[in-house]
């Protein structure tokens, strides 16, 4: 799916953690640039259910509103903690100056699954005993350097439901740039990652995400959903 596994992977060369130490925040940009990442996948292979740590694939016998019975096939995370009815949340940062000025924050960075450099809001899965809350701006802090305020969050959300039962709560979060800590802020990344932490101002979002969409970067369905939801009363 879309988000960080850090607390729960480990690798095994050394030379990564070298690489990816937090120290080199300061070329993500670089290191995270679709024609020029080293990134790439080298394979995919079938993997059985006893073989995954993170995610399973199961069977639905089920039936249907016409009363017939019927199957599907759904993948699910082995992750979500027993006292969490959560997978993971999503933050949505507002940046404020102090002279009225707005900005949505956004992070780039490897996935995977689609072979590329996307484009997505922070976010991060809940740990056990772990509130909303504190994931949120804990996973803020993590990938971006930056503390702020909740103003709301959204109800539970299904990521993709013909497909899988992960879900998450979004999260609207305040960022003061006034304030000594967001100053200059440094992220706190685990020892493999690279994520490049990007500003945008309000008015030119919708613009800068096509433009980014085209120089080779993919775009998550959120970012591209929140932004349309701006533009209703244009």
């Amino acid at each position: 799916m879309f988000l960080r596994l850090s607390k729960r992977l480990s690798f095994k060369s050394s030379s990564v953690k070298q690489k990816m130490s937090a120290n080199n925040y300061s070329k993500a940009s670089e290191l995270l640039n679709p024609k020029k990442t080293n990134a790439k996948i080298t394979s995919i292979t079938p993997l059985n259910n006893d073989q995954s740590r993170f995610i399973k694939l199961k069977k639905i016998d089920y039936i249907t509103p016409l009363g017939d019975k019927a199957v599907w096939e759904m993948a699910t995370r082995s992750t979500r903690p027993i006292d969490s009815k959560v997978d993971a949340v999503i933050i949505i940062p507002v940046l404020k100056d102090g002279e009225g000025n707005k900005q949505l924050l956004f992070v780039r960075q490897f996935r995977p699954p689609i072979g590329g450099i996307c484009v997505e809001f922070p976010a991060g899965l809940i740990d056990p005993n772990d509130s909303i809350e504190s994931c949120a701006l804990r996973e803020l802090k993590e990938e971006t350097g930056y503390i702020g305020k909740i103003r709301r969050k959204s109800n539970i959300l299904w990521s993709d439901p013909g497909l899988a039962d992960a879900n998450c709560i979004i999260v609207w979060v305040d960022v003061d740039l006034t304030i000594d800590e967001n100053i200059n802020p440094k992220p706190h990344w685990m020892d493999h990652e690279v994520i490049e932490v990007v500003k945008v101002n309000f008015k030119d979002v919708a613009k800068t995400i096509d433009d980014w969409s085209n120089q080779g970067y993919l775009i998550d369905s959120k970012v591209q959903s929140f932004i349309f939801g701006m533009s209703l009363n244009d």
